[in-house]
């Protein structure tokens, strides 16, 4: 079934957010939320068959479809693009919300070249990778917008600090991989400045999700999704090139 085809006919006129690793956790609440606020949502989902199950948990709520998107596969990353240029032909939010975690029960000394390898595929190279597949359409949106999902271990103004608790969450794949997400952030906003696109990171603070094994962080993927869904949502637009948390903009 097509994207069209499995669309609400109702929503052709909204502006249309794609949201990768949107089957749970934080990705499945930002869509919920967007698609109540009245956005078009496409759900990024590697898994086909959890993507149409999200579609159905979630239509009641909103015009919401599904695409096949594995964002560490460059073939189908170009091949998801060129299907939602076809049957829906425009985007106006990207929101690169996948990412893993492989080294948050070691020590840095214990990291492997294999964490760091798979942890970067995702968290860094599938970001590039899915933001220069799709910003040919977000282009020709007015008001076009990237949010990558950040973190503040990324930040090295806060982590520098040596203050708890960030002290204590030595990652070193996982952090570096934040880090240099945010690195990406910028340079993707200065490149595309004298655009209509802007560009964001963000941190939405410690969520229990599948990425941390559902550990209580005190904050719910409810809440966790608002920062992503402000920036998608408000206008005007902030200015691009900001790193922003729940309580504001943050340091980077």
């Amino acid at each position: 079934m097509s994207i069209v085809e499995s669309a609400d006919s109702t929503g052709d006129t909204a502006r249309v957010a794609l949201i990768t690793g949107a089957t749970a956790g934080m990705g499945l609440e930002i869509a919920r939320q967007l698609a109540a606020k009245g956005l078009k949502v496409v759900i990024g989902a590697r898994d086909v068959e959890r993507g149409d199950s999200v579609v159905t948990e979630l239509r009641e709520g909103g015009d919401v479809v599904a695409l096949a998107l594995d964002v560490t596969d460059s073939a189908g990353v170009s091949q998801a693009a060129i299907r939602l240029a076809g049957e829906i032909g425009r985007l106006d939010v990207l929101i690169n919300n996948a990412g893993i975690a492989r080294d948050q029960h070691k020590r840095p000394t214990e990291t492997t070249l294999q964490d760091f390898r798979e942890t970067y595929e995702t968290n860094v190279f599938g970001v590039a990778m899915v933001t220069n597949a799709f910003l040919p359409l977000l282009m020709k949106s007015e008001d076009g917008r990237v949010i990558n999902q950040s973190a503040l271990l990324g930040s090295h103004s806060m982590t520098a600090r040596m203050e708890p608790p960030l002290v204590k969450l030595n990652w070193l794949a996982y952090n570096s991989s934040k880090a240099a997400l945010n690195s990406l952030t910028l340079e993707y906003a200065k490149h595309l400045r004298e655009t209509s696109v802007k560009v964001y990171a963000t941190s939405p603070g410690q969520v229990a999700t599948a990425l941390n094994g559902y550990r209580a962080g005190g904050v719910t993927p409810a809440e966790g999704a608002e920062v992503a869904v402000r920036l998608a949502t408000l206008d005007p637009a902030p200015t691009s090139g900001g790193f922003w948390g729940p309580a504001g903009r943050l340091d980077w």
